[in-house]
């Protein structure tokens, strides 16, 4: 018999068969297991609210009076089987709903009109309310497949990027809306950019790169239409393509002549051009973005910043899936607060895809394992996953 439980009541002897979050975003290797120690059910306490048990592989609860509330309060809801997680789909709708909102404002700048500035503040606001609440489920959205290559999505993406960065920096709760606004608008002026130059897949000539270049401006011109845009939102729309050693453009700025907030939607900006699916280029994983922007140092980006960024990222986040460049499996354990590139994994497969039996831990950031990096992560629904997770669900 099954029963859905408050994470309270989880004893030593229960058989876990389910939770109320994602298999990926908590750090278990099977799905189903037995608990066998105090530091299982601290664990499952501080992913959780809810999980499955079944009483006929494991013991049952211990009723005692104060339970009688919780478990009430329990069964409001049903028991999830699939451990889905209602918040991905409010998540979700609010993302599309802001890219909905925004190409309205951008069909409106088109024709002549100024940014919808309530428009564009509910879009931020919002967008930052889903920040502070869950900055790994926002960014799980961008991570998400979809050839529908628009500005307003791209946009979107950098907004719900920008914001995941100042909240990871602590940047102040007034610089913030500023931050998410920058970003959100930062390549309006592409709006007047021939689709021929836009859309092309052949490198772009020297005289079409110069007019791409112009957006800059453009987006300059386009908000002095709207009233009460803040000084560092025009900062950032205007500066987002000046780079540290000064070879960007339009003005050539260097270093610290460019703003923090300017230089953080830089980052993301290149970030989110570099993994989103375009059809015109090729899309890179996160991790070679991560690498590309890391090894540009100095000379391009802000590297402490950059560092910064990869943290806020999470990119490797407990639970989740890797290949390494050995051909070996790994599952992510711990996460290296200081090389997030190099987590410590719990192996499942050898290099020919054979499943281990025996747990081996292997902690990337040891000298020993130099050699060992991290070249993907693998799909969720990727048939490998399944197959290791149903053998060790049987042991």
């Amino acid at each position: 018999m099954t029963k859905k439980i408050n994470v309270r009541q989880l004893r030593k002897g229960m058989f876990v068969c389910g939770t109320d979050r994602k298999w990926i975003e908590i750090p278990f290797f099977r799905r189903k297991f037995l608990i066998t120690s105090e530091d299982q059910i601290k664990t499952l306490q501080a992913y959780c609210r809810s999980v499955v048990i079944d009483t006929g592989k494991g013991v049952d609860v211990i009723i005692q009076q104060e339970d009688s509330k919780i478990i009430e309060q329990d069964n409001e809801t049903p028991v999830d089987y699939d451990n889905s997680n209602h918040g991905d789909d409010l998540y979700r709708k609010s993302y599309e709903q802001s890219q909905t909102v925004l190409n309205e404002v951008l069909n409106d700048v088109r024709l002549g009109r100024c940014v919808d500035n309530p428009k564009v503040k509910d879009i931020v606001q919002e967008l930052t309310i889903n920040i502070v609440k869950d900055s790994q489920a926002m960014i799980g959205l961008i991570r998400s497949k979809d050839k529908n290559d628009t500005l307003a999505r791209k946009s979107v993406n950098v907004c719900i990027l920008a914001l995941a960065f100042g909240k990871h920096i602590g940047v102040p709760k007034e610089k913030m809306y500023v931050l998410g606004l920058g970003a959100l608008l930062h390549d309006i002026g592409m709006i007047q950019i021939p689709n021929k130059i836009l859309l092309k897949k052949q490198p772009l000539m020297p005289a079409e790169r110069a007019i791409m270049e112009k957006h800059t401006e453009y987006g300059l011109a386009v908000l002095a239409k709207t009233k009460e845009i803040p000084v560092d939102v025009l900062k950032i729309v205007h500066s987002h393509h000046e780079r540290m050693d000064g070879k960007g453009y339009p003005q050539k700025l260097q270093a610290k002549e460019i703003g923090l907030l300017v230089r953080m939607v830089t980052i993301v900006s290149v970030y989110e051009a570099l993994t989103r699916e375009r059809f015109y280029t090729e899309t890179l994983s996160p991790v070679a973005a991560l690498r590309y922007l890391y090894t540009s140092g100095k000379t391009v980006f802000d590297a402490h910043l950059v560092k910064k960024f990869i943290q806020a990222l999470g990119i490797y986040p407990s639970g989740c899936v890797v290949e390494l460049n050995t051909g070996e499996l790994g599952i992510v354990v711990n996460v290296n607060q200081e090389d997030r590139l190099r987590p410590t994994l719990r192996m499942v497969t050898n290099a020919q895809k054979e499943i281990f039996l025996q747990e081996s831990i292997v902690d990337l950031a040891e000298p020993a394992n130099k050699g060992k990096e991290i070249i993907k992560t693998l799909e969720m629904d990727n048939p490998i996953i399944e197959i290791f997770m149903k053998l060790h669900e049987q042991t």
